[in-house]
């Protein structure tokens, strides 16, 4: 497999707290940039030898676990820079995580994710519920 390179760590960004996400459940935003000069990105007119798409992975733990993928831009072949996308609830321990970036070619090769990383803090979840009684 040919290697394929990000350019700049994926930034993360991990929000907790969201509408209609159960407890212990964050949205995790990646943010990277890649030079597709070498591996176009695929297009409705080109759909083999191209890259598909970015896989995002959390790697604290012993086996990586895809979160979610981002599309490439679709006929991009140069530099770009902003590429980002966001996941659904995803369920996340509170404590330091290791993301990983991929990227992912037309015939489902991908980077090591491990080549592309960056760390972010989980905070843990409020309570489910809370009172207070004052006398």
């Amino acid at each position: 497999m040919r290697q394929l390179l990000i350019l700049l760590t994926a930034g993360l960004i991990l929000l907790g707290g969201q509408a209609g996400a159960a407890p212990g459940q964050h949205m995790v935003t990646a943010t990277l940039n890649y030079d597709f000069t070498v591996d176009n990105a695929c297009s409705s007119t080109v759909t083999t030898n191209c890259l598909k798409q970015f896989n995002i992975y959390d790697l604290t733990g012993t086996v990586p676990v895809k979160l979610f993928s981002i599309a490439a831009p679709p006929g991009a072949n140069g530099p770009v820079t902003g590429i980002t996308g966001t996941s659904g609830p995803v369920t996340l321990r509170s404590g330091m995580h290791t993301f990983g970036a991929t990227a992912q070619l037309a015939d489902g090769t991908e980077s090591d994710p491990n080549t592309s990383t960056a760390t972010a803090t989980v905070k843990s979840a409020a309570p489910v519920s809370f009172t207070v009684a004052v006398q």
